[in-house]
């Protein structure tokens, strides 16, 4: 029988160990399944081939996810992703046009960090309205250093520092009751993981479509990333070398591909 190789529908990752499901990827645009293997020769007089020996078979499949999956950059990091509480590692920066009279500005949230000195600066911003000359937090105002009150969420500017259409630009840190985050740290690295691929092929002689899956037992995570925005959005590149298992008795399969026939089911 002949197929047509017609779309993938996702791919679910598994912990290697326990089979629960870490990640599943289902936005993909393009998938592929790569193999190769070397050959070495036995030669004699002349460079005339006596014999041919086989080695190093290598498998892997490669896609393109038209979303980003943060489970899959936290495979591709070795870390997990966590759930951080009352965290304030987050900069928020916001922007005031003075007007006539104008001696203070009230952020949209409370900033945290040390009483004193939870700012740090404040900034005038150039014509281009980037951050140009720099003022201090501290306890009293001057003509260089402005005040911030925690509870009214106030700044007052520092003295005559600046006139009706200046720019006042500030970066602070608000408290967050919770976010996500995943750390890329230099001694983890990427992980191994169960492989399940769905997929379909298409019947050229029925125009069928046909169920398949991909199974690798072991397959490892690249730990290429390469998230490039632009005048597009970014795509997640995805690669996965199938391994073998190294345990006593377990097999050297690479992958298999298995066609059914969700009518076969017993029930």
């Amino acid at each position: 029988m002949k197929y047509a190789f017609k779309k993938v529908r996702r791919i679910i990752l598994n912990d290697l160990q326990t089979k629960k499901h870490k990640v599943t990827l289902n936005d993909l645009k393009s998938f592929a399944i790569k193999g190769s293997q070397e050959t070495v020769y036995a030669e004699g007089t002349d460079g005339t081939k006596l014999a041919a020996f086989d080695i190093n078979k290598v498998a892997s499949i490669e896609a393109s996810n038209g979303s980003v999956d943060e489970g899959y950059i936290a495979l591709q990091t070795g870390t997990d992703v966590v759930k951080v509480t009352n965290g304030s590692s987050i900069l928020i920066r916001e922007e005031f046009e003075i007007k006539k009279g104008d001696t203070k500005v009230t952020l949209s949230y409370k900033a945290a960090g040390t009483e004193g000195s939870e700012i740090k600066f404040i900034y005038k911003a150039d014509s281009n309205g980037m951050p140009k000359e720099d003022y201090a937090q501290k306890s009293a105002v001057s003509a260089t250093e402005f005040t911030y009150t925690p509870d009214s969420k106030e700044i007052t500017l520092p003295t005559d520092a600046f006139s009706e259409g200046d720019m006042v630009i500030v970066d602070y840190y608000p408290t967050f009751s919770e976010y996500e985050e995943i750390s890329n740290e230099a001694n983890k690295f990427s992980l191994s993981c169960e492989v399940i691929i769905d997929a379909w092929f298409t019947d050229l002689s029925t125009d069928a479509d046909v169920p398949l899956q991909l199974y690798l037992p072991k397959g490892k995570v690249s730990g290429e990333i390469d998230l490039t925005a632009g005048d597009q959005a970014a795509v997640q590149n995805i690669t996965i070398e199938s391994m073998t298992r190294s345990c006593c008795g377990t097999s050297k399969n690479l992958w298999t591909l298995r066609r059914y026939d969700m009518s076969d089911i017993v029930d």
